[in-house]
Protein backbone atom coordinates (compact mmCIF):
# COMPACT_ATOMS: atom_id res chain seq x y z
CA UNK A 1 0.00 0.00 0.00
CA UNK A 2 1.42 3.42 -1.03
CA UNK A 3 2.17 5.78 1.76
CA UNK A 4 -0.87 8.66 0.39
CA UNK A 5 -3.38 5.71 0.23
CA UNK A 6 -1.87 4.58 3.83
CA UNK A 7 -1.73 8.16 5.36
CA UNK A 8 -5.57 8.43 3.84
CA UNK A 9 -6.47 5.82 5.65
CA UNK A 10 -4.78 5.82 8.73
CA UNK A 11 -5.98 9.54 9.53
CA UNK A 12 -9.80 8.39 8.69
CA UNK A 13 -9.24 5.61 10.94
CA UNK A 14 -7.86 7.77 13.68
CA UNK A 15 -10.68 10.17 13.14
CA UNK A 16 -13.23 6.98 13.67
CA UNK A 17 -11.02 5.72 16.74
CA UNK A 18 -11.54 9.65 17.53
CA UNK A 19 -15.33 10.12 17.54
CA UNK A 20 -16.71 6.66 18.90
CA UNK A 21 -14.43 7.22 22.15
CA UNK A 22 -15.89 10.81 22.18
CA UNK A 23 -19.52 9.69 21.89
CA UNK A 24 -19.52 6.61 24.17
CA UNK A 25 -17.53 8.22 26.65
CA UNK A 26 -17.59 11.91 27.10
CA UNK A 27 -20.04 13.96 29.01
CA UNK A 28 -19.74 17.45 29.39
CA UNK A 29 -22.37 20.96 30.16
CA UNK A 30 -22.97 23.38 27.70
CA UNK A 31 -25.18 25.84 26.77
CA UNK A 32 -25.49 29.16 29.02
CA UNK A 33 -23.98 28.67 32.93
CA UNK A 34 -24.01 25.12 31.62
CA UNK A 35 -27.79 24.26 32.14
CA UNK A 36 -27.55 22.19 29.04
CA UNK A 37 -25.84 18.47 29.00
CA UNK A 38 -24.44 16.15 26.51
CA UNK A 39 -24.35 12.63 28.02
CA UNK A 40 -22.00 9.90 26.13
CA UNK A 41 -23.16 6.61 25.54
CA UNK A 42 -21.69 5.31 29.29
CA UNK A 43 -23.64 7.66 31.09
CA UNK A 44 -27.05 7.06 29.15
CA UNK A 45 -26.30 2.77 29.41
CA UNK A 46 -28.53 1.46 32.07
CA UNK A 47 -27.06 0.38 35.65
CA UNK A 48 -28.04 -3.35 36.62
CA UNK A 49 -29.26 -4.03 40.15
CA UNK A 50 -26.43 -6.17 40.80
CA UNK A 51 -24.19 -2.87 41.61
CA UNK A 52 -27.44 -2.19 44.50
CA UNK A 53 -30.09 -2.94 45.93
CA UNK A 54 -33.54 -2.33 43.82
CA UNK A 55 -36.23 -0.32 44.58
CA UNK A 56 -40.02 -0.33 43.91
CA UNK A 57 -41.51 -3.23 42.01
CA UNK A 58 -42.59 -4.21 38.26
CA UNK A 59 -41.01 -2.93 35.05
CA UNK A 60 -41.74 0.77 35.79
CA UNK A 61 -38.85 0.98 38.44
CA UNK A 62 -36.54 -2.34 37.16
CA UNK A 63 -34.43 -0.05 35.45
CA UNK A 64 -31.61 2.56 36.18
CA UNK A 65 -28.81 2.59 38.62
CA UNK A 66 -28.77 0.81 42.10
CA UNK A 67 -25.61 1.06 43.60
CA UNK A 68 -27.22 2.49 46.48
CA UNK A 69 -29.30 5.96 46.48
CA UNK A 70 -32.24 7.48 47.78
CA UNK A 71 -36.23 7.45 47.11
CA UNK A 72 -39.34 9.73 47.71
CA UNK A 73 -42.55 9.83 46.85
CA UNK A 74 -44.32 12.67 45.49
CA UNK A 75 -48.09 12.47 46.32
CA UNK A 76 -50.25 15.41 45.07
CA UNK A 77 -52.41 17.18 47.92
CA UNK A 78 -55.59 15.70 48.08
CA UNK A 79 -54.15 11.98 47.30
CA UNK A 80 -52.90 9.60 50.03
CA UNK A 81 -51.54 6.51 49.42
CA UNK A 82 -54.08 2.71 50.45
CA UNK A 83 -51.02 2.41 53.40
CA UNK A 84 -51.95 5.75 55.02
CA UNK A 85 -55.89 5.39 54.09
CA UNK A 86 -56.12 2.23 56.13
CA UNK A 87 -53.86 2.97 58.94
CA UNK A 88 -56.43 5.86 59.14
CA UNK A 89 -59.55 4.05 59.18
CA UNK A 90 -58.37 1.10 62.10
CA UNK A 91 -57.84 4.19 64.35
CA UNK A 92 -61.32 5.50 64.05
CA UNK A 93 -64.43 4.00 65.18
CA UNK A 94 -68.20 4.20 64.51
CA UNK A 95 -69.88 7.08 62.89
CA UNK A 96 -65.95 8.98 62.75
CA UNK A 97 -65.09 5.96 60.51
CA UNK A 98 -67.99 6.33 58.41
CA UNK A 99 -67.57 10.10 57.98
CA UNK A 100 -63.66 9.80 57.12
CA UNK A 101 -64.66 6.71 54.52
CA UNK A 102 -67.42 9.03 52.93
CA UNK A 103 -64.75 11.49 52.45
CA UNK A 104 -62.40 9.36 50.03
CA UNK A 105 -62.79 7.83 46.74
CA UNK A 106 -60.30 4.83 45.89
CA UNK A 107 -58.71 5.09 42.39
CA UNK A 108 -56.39 1.99 41.62
CA UNK A 109 -53.84 1.79 45.24
CA UNK A 110 -54.64 5.77 45.73
CA UNK A 111 -57.83 7.56 47.83
CA UNK A 112 -58.61 11.21 46.49
CA UNK A 113 -60.02 13.66 48.91
CA UNK A 114 -63.21 14.62 47.38
CA UNK A 115 -63.48 18.21 48.35
CA UNK A 116 -59.67 18.64 46.62
CA UNK A 117 -60.08 16.01 43.83
CA UNK A 118 -63.32 15.20 42.29
CA UNK A 119 -63.16 11.57 40.69
CA UNK A 120 -65.65 10.56 38.27
CA UNK A 121 -65.95 7.39 35.99
CA UNK A 122 -62.55 6.21 37.13
CA UNK A 123 -60.42 9.13 36.48
CA UNK A 124 -59.91 12.56 38.31
CA UNK A 125 -61.10 15.68 36.81
CA UNK A 126 -59.55 17.16 33.77
CA UNK A 127 -58.20 20.41 35.81
CA UNK A 128 -56.45 18.01 38.56
CA UNK A 129 -54.59 16.15 35.38
CA UNK A 130 -54.28 19.33 33.56
CA UNK A 131 -52.26 20.62 36.85
CA UNK A 132 -50.50 17.13 37.73
CA UNK A 133 -48.93 16.80 33.99
CA UNK A 134 -47.64 20.10 34.15
CA UNK A 135 -46.01 19.25 37.59
CA UNK A 136 -44.68 16.57 36.41
CA UNK A 137 -42.99 18.62 33.53
CA UNK A 138 -41.50 21.15 35.81
CA UNK A 139 -40.16 18.15 38.31
CA UNK A 140 -38.60 16.44 35.74
CA UNK A 141 -36.77 19.11 34.16
CA UNK A 142 -35.56 20.16 37.25
CA UNK A 143 -33.77 16.69 38.32
CA UNK A 144 -32.70 17.02 34.06
CA UNK A 145 -31.29 20.53 34.59
CA UNK A 146 -29.53 18.97 38.23
CA UNK A 147 -26.83 17.05 35.79
CA UNK A 148 -26.71 13.98 38.40
CA UNK A 149 -26.65 10.54 35.97
CA UNK A 150 -29.01 8.25 36.42
CA UNK A 151 -31.68 10.43 38.38
CA UNK A 152 -35.08 9.39 37.85
CA UNK A 153 -38.46 10.64 38.06
CA UNK A 154 -41.68 8.53 36.81
CA UNK A 155 -45.00 8.68 37.21
CA UNK A 156 -46.31 5.79 40.15
CA UNK A 157 -49.69 4.81 40.63
CA UNK A 158 -50.91 7.05 37.97
CA UNK A 159 -51.13 9.97 39.76
CA UNK A 160 -48.01 10.30 42.47
CA UNK A 161 -43.99 11.39 41.48
CA UNK A 162 -41.43 8.84 42.35
CA UNK A 163 -38.10 9.64 42.48
CA UNK A 164 -34.75 8.46 42.47
CA UNK A 165 -31.22 10.00 43.20
CA UNK A 166 -27.82 7.76 43.16
CA UNK A 167 -26.30 9.65 45.90
CA UNK A 168 -27.94 11.98 48.87
CA UNK A 169 -29.32 15.13 47.69
CA UNK A 170 -32.69 15.11 50.15
CA UNK A 171 -32.87 18.90 49.35
CA UNK A 172 -33.53 18.43 45.76
CA UNK A 173 -36.35 16.16 47.20
CA UNK A 174 -38.23 19.11 48.95
CA UNK A 175 -37.23 22.30 47.04
CA UNK A 176 -38.00 20.16 43.12
CA UNK A 177 -41.51 19.21 44.53
CA UNK A 178 -42.50 23.14 45.01
CA UNK A 179 -44.64 24.75 42.67
CA UNK A 180 -46.15 28.20 42.27
CA UNK A 181 -44.72 31.80 41.57
CA UNK A 182 -41.73 32.47 43.30
CA UNK A 183 -41.74 35.57 45.35
CA UNK A 184 -39.19 37.62 47.72
CA UNK A 185 -40.26 39.21 50.65
CA UNK A 186 -38.44 41.63 53.36
CA UNK A 187 -38.59 41.49 57.35
CA UNK A 188 -36.65 44.91 57.86
CA UNK A 189 -36.32 43.78 61.54
CA UNK A 190 -35.31 39.84 61.96
CA UNK A 191 -35.46 36.41 60.83
CA UNK A 192 -39.08 35.47 61.37
CA UNK A 193 -40.39 35.16 57.87
CA UNK A 194 -43.82 35.70 59.13
CA UNK A 195 -43.47 38.75 59.75
CA UNK A 196 -41.96 39.71 56.18
CA UNK A 197 -43.96 41.67 53.35
CA UNK A 198 -43.25 40.65 49.63
CA UNK A 199 -41.30 43.30 47.81
CA UNK A 200 -40.93 41.40 44.17
CA UNK A 201 -43.40 41.04 42.55
CA UNK A 202 -45.13 44.09 44.05
CA UNK A 203 -48.71 44.21 41.71
CA UNK A 204 -51.07 41.26 41.50
CA UNK A 205 -50.67 42.34 37.59
CA UNK A 206 -46.88 41.99 37.44
CA UNK A 207 -45.24 38.70 37.23
CA UNK A 208 -41.98 37.72 39.17
CA UNK A 209 -40.35 37.28 35.76
CA UNK A 210 -40.53 41.56 35.76
CA UNK A 211 -37.81 41.59 38.65
CA UNK A 212 -35.83 38.78 37.73
CA UNK A 213 -33.89 37.45 34.22
CA UNK A 214 -32.21 34.53 36.18
CA UNK A 215 -31.19 32.49 38.76
CA UNK A 216 -27.87 30.27 38.58
CA UNK A 217 -24.98 28.80 40.91
CA UNK A 218 -21.23 29.91 40.65
CA UNK A 219 -18.38 30.13 43.18
CA UNK A 220 -17.38 33.12 44.72
CA UNK A 221 -13.85 33.59 46.89
CA UNK A 222 -13.84 29.72 46.74
CA UNK A 223 -17.39 29.39 48.23
CA UNK A 224 -20.77 28.25 46.32
CA UNK A 225 -23.58 30.50 45.85
CA UNK A 226 -26.34 31.50 44.20
CA UNK A 227 -26.74 34.22 42.19
CA UNK A 228 -30.00 36.04 41.44
CA UNK A 229 -29.72 38.07 38.10
CA UNK A 230 -32.03 41.36 38.31
CA UNK A 231 -33.68 43.40 35.88
CA UNK A 232 -33.80 47.46 35.90
CA UNK A 233 -37.41 47.02 38.25
CA UNK A 234 -35.80 44.50 40.41
CA UNK A 235 -32.44 46.38 40.85
CA UNK A 236 -34.56 49.45 42.13
CA UNK A 237 -36.97 47.63 43.86
CA UNK A 238 -34.48 45.40 46.48
CA UNK A 239 -32.52 48.77 47.10
CA UNK A 240 -35.82 50.37 48.02
CA UNK A 241 -36.43 47.58 50.21
CA UNK A 242 -33.17 47.60 51.82
CA UNK A 243 -32.62 51.18 51.77
CA UNK A 244 -32.98 51.37 55.75
CA UNK A 245 -30.74 48.31 56.65
CA UNK A 246 -27.51 48.90 58.56
CA UNK A 247 -25.19 46.70 60.96
CA UNK A 248 -27.42 48.08 63.83
CA UNK A 249 -30.79 47.45 61.93
CA UNK A 250 -30.33 44.01 60.01
CA UNK A 251 -33.06 42.74 58.03
CA UNK A 252 -33.81 39.25 56.04
CA UNK A 253 -34.49 38.66 52.55
CA UNK A 254 -37.19 35.35 51.55
CA UNK A 255 -36.90 33.75 48.58
CA UNK A 256 -40.10 31.33 48.32
CA UNK A 257 -41.71 29.34 45.71
CA UNK A 258 -45.74 29.27 46.44
CA UNK A 259 -46.40 29.03 49.70
CA UNK A 260 -43.60 26.80 50.36
CA UNK A 261 -41.18 26.95 53.48
CA UNK A 262 -38.10 29.65 51.67
CA UNK A 263 -35.94 28.48 49.81
CA UNK A 264 -33.13 31.17 50.50
CA UNK A 265 -32.80 33.51 53.06
CA UNK A 266 -30.01 36.39 53.31
CA UNK A 267 -29.20 38.63 56.17
CA UNK A 268 -29.44 42.28 54.99
CA UNK A 269 -27.14 45.03 56.62
CA UNK A 270 -26.62 47.19 54.06
CA UNK A 271 -28.28 48.64 51.06
CA UNK A 272 -28.41 46.31 48.18
CA UNK A 273 -28.06 47.91 44.49
CA UNK A 274 -26.45 45.25 42.52
CA UNK A 275 -27.34 43.72 38.95
CA UNK A 276 -26.66 40.05 40.08
CA UNK A 277 -26.94 39.19 43.84
CA UNK A 278 -24.32 36.74 44.67
CA UNK A 279 -25.85 34.68 48.32
CA UNK A 280 -22.96 32.78 49.38
CA UNK A 281 -23.11 29.95 52.32
CA UNK A 282 -20.71 28.13 54.30
CA UNK A 283 -23.02 25.46 54.15
CA UNK A 284 -23.46 25.57 50.83
CA UNK A 285 -21.80 22.58 48.74
CA UNK A 286 -21.96 22.77 44.75
CA UNK A 287 -24.69 20.15 44.56
CA UNK A 288 -26.63 22.22 47.34
CA UNK A 289 -26.14 25.41 45.41
CA UNK A 290 -27.37 23.98 41.95
CA UNK A 291 -30.44 22.64 44.03
CA UNK A 292 -31.61 26.06 45.24
CA UNK A 293 -30.72 27.57 41.69
CA UNK A 294 -32.69 25.19 39.58
CA UNK A 295 -35.82 25.37 42.28
CA UNK A 296 -35.70 28.28 41.56
CA UNK A 297 -35.15 29.51 38.18
CA UNK A 298 -37.21 27.10 36.89
CA UNK A 299 -40.22 28.78 38.99
CA UNK A 300 -39.94 32.14 37.00
CA UNK A 301 -41.85 31.45 34.03
CA UNK A 302 -45.44 32.49 34.29
CA UNK A 303 -48.33 29.49 34.60
CA UNK A 304 -46.44 26.96 35.98
CA UNK A 305 -48.50 24.21 37.81
CA UNK A 306 -49.42 25.23 41.63
CA UNK A 307 -50.80 21.88 42.82
CA UNK A 308 -49.10 21.23 45.96
CA UNK A 309 -47.17 17.69 46.59
CA UNK A 310 -46.26 16.40 50.44
CA UNK A 311 -42.96 14.34 49.93
CA UNK A 312 -43.32 10.68 51.76
CA UNK A 313 -41.97 7.38 51.51
CA UNK A 314 -38.55 8.56 51.70
CA UNK A 315 -36.20 5.79 51.85
CA UNK A 316 -32.50 5.14 51.24
CA UNK A 317 -30.45 2.34 49.56
CA UNK A 318 -27.41 0.64 49.99
CA UNK A 319 -25.21 -1.07 47.16
CA UNK A 320 -24.98 -4.90 46.94
CA UNK A 321 -21.71 -4.73 46.64
CA UNK A 322 -20.63 -1.83 48.23
CA UNK A 323 -21.00 1.82 47.62
CA UNK A 324 -17.92 1.96 45.35
CA UNK A 325 -18.70 -1.40 42.99
CA UNK A 326 -19.04 0.75 40.20
CA UNK A 327 -15.57 2.55 40.80
CA UNK A 328 -13.83 -0.89 41.49
CA UNK A 329 -15.32 -2.16 38.25
CA UNK A 330 -13.27 1.27 36.35
CA UNK A 331 -10.41 0.62 37.82
CA UNK A 332 -10.30 -3.16 37.01
CA UNK A 333 -10.54 -1.92 33.63
CA UNK A 334 -8.29 0.68 33.48
CA UNK A 335 -5.49 -2.07 35.37
CA UNK A 336 -6.44 -4.24 32.35
CA UNK A 337 -5.70 -1.35 29.76
CA UNK A 338 -2.21 -0.06 31.38
CA UNK A 339 -1.32 -3.46 31.56
CA UNK A 340 -2.24 -4.69 28.19
CA UNK A 341 -0.71 -1.46 26.65
CA UNK A 342 2.65 -1.46 28.48
CA UNK A 343 3.14 -4.76 27.60
CA UNK A 344 2.49 -4.38 23.81
CA UNK A 345 4.32 -0.56 23.67
CA UNK A 346 7.37 -2.28 25.20
CA UNK A 347 7.67 -5.57 23.22
CA UNK A 348 6.15 -4.40 19.95
CA UNK A 349 7.07 -0.58 20.00
CA UNK A 350 4.72 1.44 17.90
CA UNK A 351 3.18 -1.38 16.16
CA UNK A 352 1.33 -1.70 19.13
CA UNK A 353 -0.80 1.15 18.21
CA UNK A 354 -2.53 -1.44 15.93
CA UNK A 355 -3.70 -3.07 18.65
CA UNK A 356 -4.77 0.19 20.77
CA UNK A 357 -6.91 1.54 18.31
CA UNK A 358 -8.52 -2.17 18.12
CA UNK A 359 -9.21 -2.35 21.45
CA UNK A 360 -10.36 1.03 21.46
CA UNK A 361 -12.81 0.08 18.62
CA UNK A 362 -13.69 -3.60 20.33
CA UNK A 363 -14.76 -1.16 23.22
CA UNK A 364 -16.60 1.45 21.71
CA UNK A 365 -18.85 -1.54 19.61
CA UNK A 366 -19.43 -3.42 22.68
CA UNK A 367 -20.46 -0.41 24.69
CA UNK A 368 -23.25 0.81 22.25
CA UNK A 369 -24.46 -2.72 21.82
CA UNK A 370 -24.64 -3.11 25.79
CA UNK A 371 -26.48 0.25 25.65
CA UNK A 372 -28.91 -0.70 22.48
CA UNK A 373 -29.87 -4.37 23.79
CA UNK A 374 -32.80 -3.80 26.36
CA UNK A 375 -31.72 -7.16 28.32
CA UNK A 376 -28.09 -6.12 28.52
CA UNK A 377 -27.26 -3.47 31.38
CA UNK A 378 -23.64 -2.38 32.56
CA UNK A 379 -23.37 -4.87 35.22
CA UNK A 380 -20.95 -7.35 37.12
CA UNK A 381 -21.65 -9.66 34.50
CA UNK A 382 -21.13 -7.76 31.36
CA UNK A 383 -18.39 -5.83 32.40
CA UNK A 384 -16.60 -9.63 33.41
CA UNK A 385 -17.26 -10.78 30.09
CA UNK A 386 -15.92 -8.05 28.57
CA UNK A 387 -12.46 -8.41 30.59
CA UNK A 388 -12.28 -12.25 29.58
CA UNK A 389 -12.59 -11.26 25.87
CA UNK A 390 -10.31 -7.95 26.22
CA UNK A 391 -8.00 -10.51 27.43
CA UNK A 392 -8.51 -12.86 24.26
CA UNK A 393 -8.26 -10.18 21.95
CA UNK A 394 -4.96 -9.42 23.28
CA UNK A 395 -3.35 -12.46 23.07
CA UNK A 396 -4.62 -13.26 19.92
CA UNK A 397 -2.59 -10.48 18.66
CA UNK A 398 0.37 -10.91 20.87
CA UNK A 399 0.41 -14.63 19.76
CA UNK A 400 -0.06 -13.18 16.16
CA UNK A 401 2.91 -10.10 16.65
CA UNK A 402 5.17 -12.76 18.07
CA UNK A 403 5.04 -15.49 15.18
CA UNK A 404 5.61 -12.14 13.00
CA UNK A 405 8.64 -11.35 14.93
CA UNK A 406 9.93 -14.96 14.55
CA UNK A 407 9.47 -14.87 10.84
CA UNK A 408 11.19 -11.52 10.26
CA UNK A 409 14.22 -12.83 12.58
CA UNK A 410 14.53 -15.57 10.17
CA UNK A 411 15.69 -13.21 7.68
CA UNK A 412 11.83 -12.96 5.48
CA UNK A 413 10.49 -9.50 4.65
CA UNK A 414 8.63 -7.65 6.67
CA UNK A 415 5.64 -8.24 4.56
CA UNK A 416 5.75 -12.21 4.25
CA UNK A 417 6.38 -12.21 8.08
CA UNK A 418 3.13 -11.14 8.75
CA UNK A 419 1.58 -12.77 6.04
CA UNK A 420 2.87 -15.50 7.39
CA UNK A 421 1.98 -15.37 10.98
CA UNK A 422 -1.90 -14.91 9.96
CA UNK A 423 -1.77 -17.78 7.82
CA UNK A 424 0.33 -19.69 10.71
CA UNK A 425 -2.06 -18.89 13.10
CA UNK A 426 -5.55 -18.40 11.46
CA UNK A 427 -7.25 -21.35 12.85
CA UNK A 428 -5.77 -20.88 16.09
CA UNK A 429 -7.14 -17.51 16.35
CA UNK A 430 -10.44 -18.16 14.68
CA UNK A 431 -11.05 -21.61 16.47
CA UNK A 432 -10.25 -20.09 20.03
CA UNK A 433 -12.91 -17.20 19.02
CA UNK A 434 -15.72 -19.55 18.12
CA UNK A 435 -15.21 -21.88 20.84
CA UNK A 436 -15.92 -19.08 22.97
CA UNK A 437 -18.55 -17.42 21.54
CA UNK A 438 -20.42 -20.99 21.46
CA UNK A 439 -19.70 -21.40 24.94
CA UNK A 440 -21.18 -17.85 25.59
CA UNK A 441 -24.27 -18.90 23.32
CA UNK A 442 -25.13 -21.81 24.67
CA UNK A 443 -25.18 -20.66 28.26
CA UNK A 444 -27.01 -18.04 27.28
CA UNK A 445 -29.81 -20.28 25.93
CA UNK A 446 -29.44 -22.59 29.34
CA UNK A 447 -28.46 -20.40 31.87
CA UNK A 448 -30.26 -18.72 35.12
CA UNK A 449 -31.15 -15.54 34.74
CA UNK A 450 -28.32 -14.35 36.86
CA UNK A 451 -26.30 -15.41 33.95
CA UNK A 452 -27.45 -14.80 31.08
CA UNK A 453 -26.31 -11.23 31.15
CA UNK A 454 -22.66 -12.54 31.48
CA UNK A 455 -23.17 -15.98 28.38
CA UNK A 456 -24.60 -13.14 25.86
CA UNK A 457 -22.14 -10.51 26.54
CA UNK A 458 -19.12 -12.95 25.77
CA UNK A 459 -20.45 -14.86 23.36
CA UNK A 460 -20.78 -11.17 21.26
CA UNK A 461 -17.69 -10.05 22.72
CA UNK A 462 -16.05 -12.85 21.48
CA UNK A 463 -17.25 -12.28 17.67
CA UNK A 464 -16.20 -9.06 18.05
CA UNK A 465 -12.88 -9.92 18.98
CA UNK A 466 -12.46 -11.94 16.37
CA UNK A 467 -13.27 -9.55 13.64
CA UNK A 468 -11.00 -6.96 15.22
CA UNK A 469 -8.15 -9.62 15.47
CA UNK A 470 -7.92 -10.93 12.29
CA UNK A 471 -9.27 -8.25 10.15
CA UNK A 472 -9.05 -4.77 11.77
CA UNK A 473 -5.74 -5.47 13.45
CA UNK A 474 -4.32 -6.87 10.50
CA UNK A 475 -5.57 -4.04 8.21
CA UNK A 476 -4.50 -1.50 11.09
CA UNK A 477 -0.33 -3.21 10.64
CA UNK A 478 -0.89 -2.81 6.63
CA UNK A 479 -1.98 0.93 6.94
CA UNK A 480 0.96 1.56 9.01
CA UNK A 481 3.91 0.00 7.95
CA UNK A 482 3.85 1.69 5.12
CA UNK A 483 5.23 4.81 6.93
CA UNK A 484 8.73 3.16 7.69
CA UNK A 485 11.71 0.93 6.55
CA UNK A 486 13.36 1.11 9.59
CA UNK A 487 11.30 -2.08 11.16
CA UNK A 488 13.43 -2.71 14.32
CA UNK A 489 12.40 0.80 15.44
CA UNK A 490 9.01 0.81 14.49
CA UNK A 491 8.10 -3.29 15.69
CA UNK A 492 11.25 -3.79 17.63
CA UNK A 493 11.76 -6.86 15.16
CA UNK A 494 15.30 -7.78 14.19
CA UNK A 495 16.76 -10.60 12.12
CA UNK A 496 18.92 -13.25 13.10
CA UNK A 497 23.05 -12.63 11.79
CA UNK A 498 23.01 -14.94 9.01
CA UNK A 499 19.19 -14.04 7.67
CA UNK A 500 18.89 -12.87 4.16
CA UNK A 501 15.71 -11.15 2.70
CA UNK A 502 14.97 -7.65 1.94
CA UNK A 503 12.04 -5.29 3.59
CA UNK A 504 9.33 -4.25 1.66
CA UNK A 505 6.23 -2.86 3.32
CA UNK A 506 3.31 -4.87 4.60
Amino acid sequence: MSKVKSAICLSLMTLLVAALCFVCLVSFNFGEQGMKRYNSILAMTEKDADLGASYGSGDEYSKGYYGGGFSAVYYPEGVISAKEYNENVSALEGDEKTEYEGKYTALGSLYFENEKVKVENGKPDGDFVKKFDAAVSLIRSRYDLLHIDDAQVSVADGYTVRVFLPRTASAAFEYFSYTGDVTISYNPSGTDEAGAEVIMPKRSDESIGNYIKGVSAGSVGGNHSVNVKFTKAGRAALKAATSSASSSSTGTLFFKIGDNDPVLSLSVDRAIDLKTLSITSTSFTSLSARISSVALDTSLAAGQSDLVFDVQDMASYHALFGDNAMLFLYIALGVLFLGMMVFFFVRYHLIAFAHLYSWLLFLCATLLCVWAIPFLTLSVETVTAFLLTSVLLSVSNAVVFETARKEFALGKTIASSVKTAYKKQLWNVFDAHIVVAAIGFVMFGIALPALRAFAFTLGLTAVFSGIFSLLITRFLWAIMMAYTENYSAFCNFRQGENAQGGKDNA
